[in-house]
């Protein structure tokens, strides 16, 4: 009876651990089973997505390329009207706008002209105001440098005749004292002069130079030379560089002694009495 009992459990207990196995089995079936439905559900979604994906790149291209034909379209609808419209403004000028055109165009050269010639007259203005201020400056500055000029050359003929008056005391044997006097007053004058810078001419045996010399006459002779001074009759003076009076002089002339001779036998023939 014991031994039967045990061997009743016994075969419980193997059924109960079968249904347990069965239904750890079952489990694990069922949850292969939505692990499968998973993935593929998974697998179908990304495929799903991937259709759509090229459906709408396909789609995208197509409505770029519309777009793309669509702005061509209204690009060159565009032109035509921009054409059109040149056109039309082009023939509406030359029919009502000519004359105005013309009229504007002839102004606008004359302005043009305008421009130019009062350009001309500002340069020559601008030109002419600089020479004046450049002389106005020279001109200061030689009313500083030569200020007394017009007082020296009113001195000059003072010179003159204290110099012949000292030139007839010589020849006539006046008195040494008043020929004294006349000299110390010349040379204290003369030196007064050269402390301004005033200097004579250098005349007699020097070559004529009409730069500085007044030729007043000629005088030939055997002795002379071509253009060489040989009288001075009037000193000429120079202030600084500036001169203040040439100098009178007489200019020698060489001739030879078949030419005196001839001077006199014509001479001899114009005067039968001298003979």
């Amino acid at each position: 009876m014991a031994h039967d009992n045990k061997k009743k459990r016994k075969i419980k207990g193997g059924r109960m651990e079968n249904n347990n196995q069965e239904q750890k089995n079952r489990e694990q079936s069922e949850s292969e089973k939505e692990i499968k439905e998973q993935d593929n559900a998974e697998h179908s979604s990304k495929t799903a997505n991937k259709a759509n994906d090229r459906t709408g790149n396909i789609r995208g291209e197509a409505l770029i390329d519309s777009e793309v034909r669509d702005h061509g379209a209204d690009l060159k609808k565009n032109q035509s009207a921009a054409g059109v419209k040149d056109t039309v403004e082009e023939e509406f000028l030359s029919e009502s706008q000519t004359a105005e055109v013309e009229r504007l165009k002839a102004e606008i050269d004359k302005l043009n002209k305008e421009v130019t010639l009062n350009k001309d007259k500002w340069l020559r203005a601008e030109a002419d105001f600089d020479n004046f201020r450049k002389r106005v400056h020279k001109e200061k500055l030689d009313s500083l440098k030569y200020g007394y000029e017009a007082l020296i050359k009113e001195l000059l003929p003072i010179i003159d005749n204290l110099d012949r008056a000292l030139e007839y005391a010589k020849k006539n044997a006046q008195p040494d004292s008043l020929y004294e006097g006349i000299e110390l007053t010349s040379k204290l004058l003369k030196k007064v002069l050269a402390g301004f810078n005033v200097t004579s001419i250098q005349t007699v045996g020097q070559i004529f130079d009409p730069n500085f010399h007044e030729g007043i006459g000629i005088e030939e002779g055997g002795d002379y030379e071509d253009n060489v001074i040989v009288k001075e009759v009037e000193k000429g003076y120079l202030y600084k560089d500036r001169l203040l009076r040439s100098a009178k002089v007489i200019v020698g002339r060489k001739i030879s002694k078949q030419d005196t001779e001839q001077s006199r036998d014509q001479n001899n023939s114009d005067n039968p009495d001298n003979g």
